[in-house]
């Protein structure tokens, strides 16, 4: 990851020296247009074969023209879940319209649900030019039951690291203990190995070590609506903030190392200490954003962000309303559905804030723990289960049992329950059942 310099440039002095008339490249008219017949994104399903596409010129058609065609892989990899395509379409004089396939490949592994990838056109012959479809997305939908159920990365310490589904059951993929895992919602898995570095994993290309040295955290960004690929940012320590990605591999932010991080959608929030708390957003062109210097105690966002100060109160920051301060005292723990912040003030119970209702108390008992997922708030009150609960709604008992600890899917529609001895479990809107009699020390879900 060390950055090479360039061989410096050598300028020549242009003083006295003129460029003859009529100098410099050569250029002729563009009298013709070549595209897509079509803007809309395909989808297509994995088991289609091939799909075809059409590419259209218009204008002056009395001269031959041609214009290359290729693939860009995105979440979609070449040669896994497609054929690769580099090719020249040439049009004969007078012919308006070319046609090419693209070969889908059908495997058996269960992926994410949706993955995507472009067809780019580019360097039209002399006299022709590109017209405004240039792009085409191509996004091709998986055929494996598993693609449709969550998939969940469980590390039971020296007996490894394994998946689980609905589907295809416990599934073991490294025999090694994982210091911390993430899920994306891409089925992708981000492993910290400790002295063995940091990996991914997903179903089609098994294990890749991604760096030898050992992260401190991992974030996973991306956009499930749009099935980019993922974006992942790994504090490394002395070695500072990084990102990584498939199609760009590595690129050092910061030199300082984090304090904190949280993701939020397509935006990350990274407390530095002293450096002070940014925004970091990949996809701008002027990525960071400083909020101010100060050091919270915690922050949640889901929309809105909010920070606790400690003895100087609960804030929320937005880009259209900026701060403000919406309550004193200083909670043992926060979470966020939305606008609306969830506070656990220890003996006084859990409460919730949003503009519409203020101040509001929840539940008088103190939860062991809570967190929010799926616009659910989950809260385990030790011995007497685990609940949850909606916005405006009452609590539902998720189990009866003194939890160890619970992971909910990213929708919230399913939660993972480590119970010690007892194994883990698993609810659902079916009800509440065992998956596994062993201890668990991690577990992550993707969806």
């Amino acid at each position: 990851m060390t950055r090479r310099h360039g061989r410096p440039l050598n300028f020549e002095a242009m003083e006295g020296r003129s460029l003859p008339a009529g100098a410099g490249p050569a250029t002729s008219a563009i009298v013709s247009l070549i595209e897509f017949d079509s803007a809309v994104a395909r989808t297509v399903p994995e088991n289609v074969g091939q799909v075809s596409f059409a590419v259209k010129r218009t204008g002056d058609l009395s001269a031959a023209a041609s214009v290359q065609v290729r693939t860009v892989a995105g979440t979609a990899l070449e040669g896994y879940d497609y054929a690769a395509k580099a090719i020249t379409l040439a049009f004969a004089p007078g012919e308006s319209i070319k046609t090419f396939t693209v070969s889908i490949v059908d495997d058996l592994q269960a992926e994410a649900l949706y993955k995507s990838f472009r067809l780019v056109l580019s360097s039209p012959s002399a006299g022709a030019g590109l017209g405004m479809i240039s792009n085409r997305t191509v996004t091709i939908m998986d055929d494996e039951p598993a693609s449709r159920v969550p998939l969940s990365f469980i590390d039971f310490g020296p007996s490894g690291l394994w998946t689980y589904d609905d589907v295809q059951g416990f599934r073991k993929i490294h025999d090694g203990d994982a210091q911390a895992v993430v899920a994306s919602s891409n089925r992708m898995a981000y492993v910290d190995f400790g002295a063995a570095g940091m990996w991914s994993w997903d179903s089609l290309r098994g294990f890749r070590r991604l760096t030898d040295l050992d992260p401190q955290s991992i974030l996973v960004v991306n956009n499930d609506w749009t099935h980019a690929e993922d974006v992942v940012l790994a504090d490394l320590g002395a070695a500072g903030l990084w990102r990584w990605s498939d199609s760009r591999g590595w690129a050092r932010l910061s030199d300082v190392d984090p304090r904190a991080m949280i993701v939020d959608r397509q935006d990350v929030y990274i407390d530095f200490g002293y450096g002070g708390l940014w925004r970091y957003r990949d996809d701008l062109a002027a990525p960071w954003y400083k909020l101010n210097d100060a050091v919270p105690e915690s922050m949640v966002a889901d929309g809105t962000l909010f920070l606790d100060y400690g003895p100087s109160g609960l804030w929320s920051w937005t880009g259209a309303q900026g701060w403000r301060k919406v309550g004193e005292g200083d909670p043992k723990a926060i979470a966020s559905i939305g606008s609306t912040l969830y506070t656990d003030y220890d003996g006084a119970g859990v409460w919730s804030w949003n503009d519409a209702s203020g101040w509001t108390q929840v539940i008088a008992a103190d939860p062991r723990t809570m967190k929010t997922a799926g616009g659910k708030l989950f809260l385990d009150f030790g011995i007497y289960g685990l609940w949850s609960t909606t916005p405006g709604a009452g609590f539902t008992r998720l189990a009866d049992a003194d939890v160890q600890g619970f992971t909910p899917s990213q929708g919230g529609d399913r939660v993972l329950v480590d119970q010690g001895a007892a194994g883990i479990w698993v609810w659902t809107r079916d009800g509440y059942r065992k998956l596994n009699g062993a201890n668990p020390d991690a577990i992550a879900v993707t969806a």
